[in-house]
């Protein structure tokens, strides 16, 4: 699922009513014994009146839509970007807005969709009024569109012959930039400025590895460059693939 019809699925979700454990089915009463049971004061009383309705929490809004159960904790320690939320601003729609034990969806223009709690439901509000603390890239959404103008510099992964290593990259129209000094560390390569990148222009450029000049797409970022990753595996005859926003490289048969 994309970012986008991400937001379009919770946003018909909204006025599902909310139950603490719940996932997004309708709450027999066999649920809301095994739930007060587990939970205690988490399931309110009064949720006993929501027998028969299709009812969720706050991470299960999100595990509805994409099929992966995951509670709010592990949306974050899985997220492949983590961002303050002073920086909201910069976020697509469909990441998550998160505090310690809440989560919900950006919808954009400030907002949020969320299943807010056994008196709310799931409902739309002003970010400005809750209490997150972070935004988060969702390891389990396709990130295909970008808020605003301005490129997001992500803390993210990359997989190559099975080993993940840490990268900064730009996701930008839905490809992945990565900024050079970590593909060169990947690789095995050293990176020259004055040698090894011969022409520096607004969109591309080209890019010189072991005297050879190949044409690449790049964003020029505070003086850091990022190099779209097919272009580079492509001249490196590696194979791409993708789990989510984290680019798979193997070196072609």
């Amino acid at each position: 699922m994309n970012n986008t019809e991400f937001v379009q699925f919770v946003e018909e979700k909204i006025g599902t009513a909310y139950v603490y454990g719940m996932k997004g089915r309708v709450m027999t009463q066999t649920d809301y014994n095994s739930l007060k049971n587990m939970y205690g004061d988490m399931v309110w009383d009064s949720d006993r009146n929501k027998i028969g309705q299709v009812c969720v929490d706050c991470s299960g809004l999100i595990s509805w839509a994409t099929g992966i159960i995951r509670n709010s904790q592990g949306y974050y320690n899985t997220a492949v970007a983590v961002h303050p939320i002073s920086t909201i601003a910069k976020a697509p729609i469909g990441a998550a807005v998160w505090q310690k034990g809440h989560i919900g969806i950006y919808a954009g223009n400030g907002e949020y969709i969320a299943a807010d709690g056994s008196a709310y439901g799931v409902r739309r509000n002003k970010v400005a009024n809750a209490r997150f603390t972070h935004w988060l890239i969702l390891k389990d959404i396709t990130y295909v569109t970008q808020q605003g103008d301005d490129e997001v510099v992500e803390k993210s992964k990359m997989i190559v012959e099975g080993q993940e290593l840490p990268v900064e990259r730009i996701l930008k129209d839905g490809k992945n930039y990565i900024r050079i000094s970590d593909l060169a560390e990947i690789m095995g390569l050293e990176v020259g400025h004055d040698k090894d990148i011969a022409t520096l222009n607004a969109e591309k450029s080209t890019l010189v590895i072991d005297q050879k000049e190949i044409s690449v797409s790049r964003i020029l970022l505070a003086g850091k460059n990022y190099i779209r990753i097919t272009d580079l595996a492509e001249a490196l005859e590696y194979d791409v693939d993708h789990q989510g926003n984290i680019a798979v490289l193997k070196k072609k048969a």
